[in-house]
């Protein structure tokens, strides 16, 4: 549905360039900015309207749209990370979500509307697809696949569901002015057990790391892609490259590596053999945790056979090579087919996604017991106690993902896998275990709403003492979350994995963790990664994994949530530390180093580790200013060690964006 109201925005966003009313100068109040653009709204879903049912085309309209296709290129307008556009475009974004939505309301709501009958589908995929061809938008094979995908879903949608325009919008892009929505059924509060004190303090109680800590491995965002074909072309139009075009591109720069790419470009799967021997034959892993996302970016051409072949080949190859090691996987948003689409229950078996969680426990059930069917059949979740004290929650964190678009079909059907997290947890404090909880996206993405994230938060801060770790997926950054209290206390820390994927401009990698076996807090972790460009002069060779970093070294002993909320003011108070912190994020990756990370770079990395509820940005504006001033007192002779933004590094920032923006 995503792709679908892109393609359809395209056609609208030209007509939005110089119509009157759209502000030239964007330094507003919110207020105004919103008001401003429902006006303009307005006067577009009129004008789209009328074309939509007259098909007359002004020469107005004409120019505008060629204007448009010119304007940008075939990939930007799927990259953008919508939180992360600048007031102007996201000015012009809200606006034609909300003149979209109301046009697609009335054309398949109101009686006698365009939409309105049995050809609706055919109707829609004509105009979505017109819409591609006039505007550029993409290659014809990937507009017409994601269309295809998404239309049964999208259709289904609107015709069993009262979302207005201003509540789509205000989920689809949570930025300021465009949040304007008000629908109560996403707005609701948890119940949550209030039977305990909240914190007075940080957590600061976390023993440091010790010779009898053990060791757990942690494999995220593996996006294995079965096509990828080495010197085929890894520069190409489409969101997933290194595919097709060999005859033409090998020997070339725009050849495909024979390890990956940092281009565009998935992980081979020679690759994820070699990362899973390196970590059977370097650590001894007692638990694995597999924290989503295994199938590709090749988004316009998923199925189920094909995603089912995938999750079963990973799986499989986790088992001949951890024959002994159980693994506790969590789902991506990658896993179903149409991508990101997670189904309530009830729906039409031919857009239900109750297929993905069968295949999902025939693989798993090979490390989980019995009682875990009933929960991953209902929502792709589940709870298992490897030890006794020890739990994992391993949750389907999707329920939050805003590009997830059954969210828009209802907001309420959210609530019962938190409030199964919540009395999980409850039964946990009271048998006394010690709690690891498995989450794919992370709370304070930009994509997970708000609402949620926030009811997720409370459930963090209620049990703090029974939590004693968190691990994410998704960002594919190595980097890390403080969780906080209302009060503003430090509570938890989400640790997150990276990915092995090199989508993109990144080197593979994956982390270990040493966990206290009393506690189960985590004590220290270690980050491996090969350097891609090393890798692929020697073809015949085995990568050259090596240890990146190791945390308690290169920053701090104490993991506590104190500690850590204490680390993030080291970075703000300390450039230079916190430029290593972002240099071991992008995993050190060359083109990375190559561009450099800017005052604005640094904050907004640092302001990503303050950050677990997406409009909750008091610590992040205070950790930035201190950064800011920090820099502001440097030498002006000191070379800030990640050079200013170029040509170059916006190009690479766009292209980091892709996953973010086509669901990573």
């Amino acid at each position: 549905m995503k792709s679908l109201i892109v393609l359809l925005c395209g056609l609208i966003a030209a007509t939005a360039v110089h119509l009157p009313g759209v502000p030239m100068d964007f330094e507003l109040e919110d207020k105004v900015l919103s008001a401003i653009s429902d006006d303009v709204a307005q006067r577009l879903e009129q004008e789209y309207y009328t074309f939509l049912t007259t098909g007359v085309e002004t020469p107005a309209f004409q120019k505008l749209t060629q204007q448009l296709a010119k304007a940008h290129t075939k990939k930007d307008i799927f990259t953008k990370n919508l939180p992360e556009l600048e007031t102007r475009d996201s000015f012009v974004v809200c606006t034609l979500c909300r003149s979209v939505i109301n046009v697609f309301i009335r054309s398949v709501r109101e009686e006698g509307g365009e939409l309105n009958g049995e050809d609706s589908a055919v109707l829609m995929k004509k105009i979505a697809m017109d819409v591609c061809r006039r505007m550029e938008l993409q290659t014809e094979e990937v507009c017409e696949g994601l269309i295809d995908f998404n239309l049964p879903t999208v259709e289904y949608i609107m015709h069993n569901s009262e979302m207005d325009s201003h509540s789509f919008c205000s989920l689809f892009m949570e930025v300021s002015f465009c949040n304007t929505g008000s629908n109560p059924a996403y707005n609701w509060t948890l119940t949550v057990d209030g039977k305990v004190p909240a914190p007075t303090g940080p957590k600061s109680d976390t023993p440091t790391h010790s010779a009898n800590d053990f060791k757990i491995c942690q494999f995220s965002d593996i996006h294995h892609d079965p096509l990828y074909e080495p010197g085929s072309l890894a520069a190409c139009p489409e969101p997933l490259c290194c595919q097709r075009q060999k005859s033409t591109t090998e020997g070339t720069s725009d050849a495909a590596g024979f390890w990956g790419d940092y281009r565009d470009c998935d992980l081979p799967w020679r690759s994820f053999e070699s990362a899973l021997d390196h970590a059977a034959k370097t650590v001894n892993c007692k638990y694995i945790y597999q924290t989503g996302d295994i199938v590709d970016h090749m988004v316009w051409g998923t199925s189920v056979k094909k995603n089912s072949e995938v999750l079963s080949k990973v799986t499989d190859q986790f088992i001949k090579v951890f024959p002994e090691t159980r693994v506790f996987p969590c789902i991506g948003n990658h896993e179903p087919h149409p991508l990101n689409l997670f189904s309530p229950e009830g729906v039409p078996d031919e857009i239900s996604t109750k297929w993905l969680y069968e295949h999902l426990y025939n693989d798993w059930s090979k490390w989980l017991p019995a009682d875990t069917k009933e929960t991953i059949l209902k929502g792709g979740y589940y709870t298992v106690s490897p030890e006794k004290g020890f739990r994992i929650i391993a949750l389907n964190g999707n329920d939050c993902y805003t590009d997830n678009f059954w969210l828009y079909h209802s907001g309420n059907n959210k609530i019962p896998q938190l409030q199964w997290l919540h009395d999980t947890l409850l039964a946990a404090e009271a048998a006394g275990e010690h709690v690891h909880v498995l989450n794919h996206i992370p709370s304070g993405d930009g994509t997970c709403w708000s609402v949620w994230a926030r009811e997720y938060n409370r459930c963090i801060t209620r049990f703090h003492k029974t939590i004693s770790g968190i691990f994410n997926g998704h960002s594919h950054k190595d980097e890390l979350n403080v969780h906080y209290s209302e009060q503003g206390h430090a509570t938890a820390v989400s640790w997150n994995g990276g990915a092995l994927t090199t989508f993109s401009y990144k080197n593979p990698n994956y982390r270990v963790y040493t966990v206290n076996p009393d506690t189960y807090d985590v004590t220290n972790h270690h980050t491996y990664i090969y350097d891609l460009n090393e890798a692929n002069k020697k073809p015949a060779e085995q990568p050259n994994w090596f240890l990146e970093y190791d945390f308690a070294k290169e920053f701090t002993e104490d993991l506590s949530p104190a500690g850590i909320d204490k680390l993030l003011d080291d970075f703000a108070d300390k450039p230079d530390l916190m430029r290593k912190y972002w240099r071991f994020r992008v995993t050190s990756a060359e083109p990375q180093l190559t561009s450099g990370c800017d005052r604005n770079c640094l904050a907004g990395s640092l302001c990503r580790a303050a950050t677990t509820v997406n409009n909750q940005k008091e610590r992040c504006e205070e950790l930035k200013q201190r950064l800011f001033e920090a820099l502001d007192n440097e030498p002006e002779e000191k070379d800030d060690g990640a050079a200013v933004l170029g040509a170059l590094s916006i190009s690479s920032l766009l292209a980091l964006a892709l996953a973010m923006r086509i669901g990573f």
